[in-house]
């Protein structure tokens, strides 16, 4: 496979799990169904085909038995009214015999032999030799008149109604490929919204865990993920509230000790970091509000509500 191939065929592939399986089960299906159609449309040619040569053959013994029950000066006018779309007669002999004829054209001068009786002879002529491209049927009839059946370039001819109800299928197939597609997706879509919901205060909806089976452990996993992270968010925000509700008492006595210094450098110096210290220890308690009712059980709240007692 080349280069260029390669490259041609990435771009032609969707980024989109969507487009993707869309594109898949739409070609599968197309592929399917163009196979099944060809086949049954030729086999209806070959069950038209044989039928049209019995009926051909017949038609023909008819105009033969015409031809030889009127009169010879009477025959030229009955040529047009025997004619047929696809052959015509002439009243006269010429061309070259086809000597081994396939066997398919075997078998159909055979049944046209016997039709016509042993009266009759009956052969397949050329009359553009060595190209072979006009063919014919010479025979003779009762009193020895040469009579010349020339054939008409057949082609195999659908019915015009084939291609439209053909353009029709596919439409349905495409309409039920994107159905099918969007109904498998759409969890996926689901499962991406619930994720970008999630925000810091991990309060996002829990998905709805029914659907296929698939689909509702897909969504069981997810809610017991979000529930999981909850309680370790909980449990982190209890030990930081623990934390900075038992730093105010050793904070408050520095303080209180600070104040006795006499060195007016130091007592400065110490005081300042005890506000730092205080300071971090209210973002820590704030924190701590701020995610007060994460998770199920009650510890951290507790833990918040004794940080707001004063020391």
């Amino acid at each position: 496979m080349s280069a260029g191939f390669r490259r041609m065929a990435a771009r032609l592939w969707p980024d989109s799990l969507f487009g993707r399986l869309a594109m898949i089960l739409f070609a599968g299906l197309v592929v399917a169904h163009v196979l099944a159609f060809v086949l049954i449309v030729l086999d209806r040619i070959a069950i038209e085909d044989e039928l049209g040569t019995k009926f051909a053959a017949v038609d023909i013994a008819e105009a033969v038995a015409i031809l030889d029950y009127i009169k010879p000066e009477e025959r030229p006018a009955w040529l047009d009214r025997l004619a047929r779309r696809d052959w015509r007669y002439v009243l006269r002999d010429g061309g070259e015999i086809e000597a081994e004829p396939p066997k398919r054209r075997q078998a159909n001068i055979a049944r046209l032999r016997a039709l016509l009786g042993p009266a009759h002879d009956a052969n397949f002529v050329y009359f553009d030799p060595p190209k072979r491209l006009r063919r014919g049927i010479l025979m003779h009839l009762k009193d020895g008149s040469p009579l010349t059946l020339e054939i008409f370039w057949q082609r195999a001819v659908i019915s015009p109604w084939l291609p439209a109800a053909l353009a029709i299928q596919l439409c349905i197939i495409a309409f039920f490929v994107w159905v099918a597609v969007k109904l498998v997706t759409q969890p996926l879509a689901r499962l991406e919204r619930a994720a970008n919901s999630l925000g810091s205060d991990l309060r996002g909806e829990l998905l709805p865990e029914d659907g296929p089976q698939e689909v509702a452990r897909a969504a069981t996993a997810f809610n017991a993920m979000q529930r999981r992270i909850a309680e370790q968010v909980a449990e982190r925000i209890q030990i930081l509230a623990a934390i900075s509700h038992d730093l105010q008492t050793p904070i408050t006595r520095m303080r209180l000790r600070a104040d006795f210094l006499g060195d007016s450098d130091a007592k400065e110096k110490l005081q300042g970091d005890l506000q730092e210290m205080q300071r971090l220890v209210k973002q820590g308690l704030a924190l701590a509000r701020e995610y007060d009712d994460i998770g199920p059980g009650t510890n951290a709240h507790v833990a918040v509500e004794a940080s707001r007692e004063p020391s």
